[in-house]
């Protein structure tokens, strides 16, 4: 059994099969193709990634797909097979140009995407699949507020009342609870990590109290305004 970073095509395989992909027409089009790294979930141990491939001109999306863990060639292969043979926009055809970003692992695939004449091209950037992705991403994040639970007028107005926290929390994340073998903890902490902790509250009232005196003091200290949480933009 051939390992999974292993090229494999034909029929049984991926949907890569030459003399198929072949037979379709070519149109005179450069397509982006790349995969994008999803944002991690709590609890998930392994990172999945977004497979897009769009026109270069217009930025048609023609194929997405989700993978878990690194993506191999083989996902390379199925993601522009799909593409070809059954796009999301327009009929099925092949394109004349290909440009992906720089990765060893889709190399193995060049030589058959020439036999396709598909000409291949390894760019730094891909602004079409860039945008696509962050489309797909702004899209999640509407889809996950759709389901949301709207709070009240009453808890609503936290943010006034917390401001220094409703700035900290939109970059970076709290921690508030018994922690086993320190007690009551509450801390705040940034991508670099901790920023910073206190042991001496033993309620929520005493700890976002204490957090918000030592965030504004944080802030304070490296000359970042705390805004209005009425000036915000939304």
């Amino acid at each position: 059994m051939k390992e999974r970073h292993e090229l494999m095509l034909g029929k049984g395989a991926t949907y890569f099969v030459k003399s198929r992909l072949k037979r379709l027409r070519q149109e005179n089009e450069t397509w982006e193709a790349d995969f994008r790294a999803l944002p991690t979930l709590m609890m998930q141990t392994e990172t999945h990634y977004l497979g897009l491939v769009v026109t270069k001109q217009g930025g048609y999306l023609l194929a997405d797909v989700q993978v878990e863990g690194r993506p191999s060639v083989n996902d390379l292969a199925t993601l522009l097979a799909n593409a070809m043979r059954r796009p999301l926009t327009e009929g099925a055809h092949r394109p004349r140009r290909l440009q992906v970003r720089h990765h060893p692992q889709w190399q193995e695939l060049f030589p058959h995407l020439a036999e396709l004449d598909i000409g291949v091209s390894v760019r730094r950037e891909l602004p079409k699949v860039k945008k696509a992705y962050e489309d797909y991403l702004r899209q999640m994040r509407e889809a996950r507020r759709a389901k949301m639970v709207k709070p009240s007028a009453e808890q609503a107005s936290i943010e006034k009342l917390f401001p220094a926290i409703a700035q900290w929390v939109r970059d970076g994340h709290i921690e508030i609870g018994d922690q086993e073998g320190f007690g009551f903890m509450v801390r705040a902490l940034d991508y670099g990590g901790l920023v910073f902790e206190d042991d001496k509250p033993e309620s929520l009232a005493e700890a976002m109290a204490v957090l918000e005196m030592g965030l504004a003091a944080w802030f304070k200290e490296q000359e970042i305004k705390v805004e209005s949480p009425g000036r915000r933009q939304e």
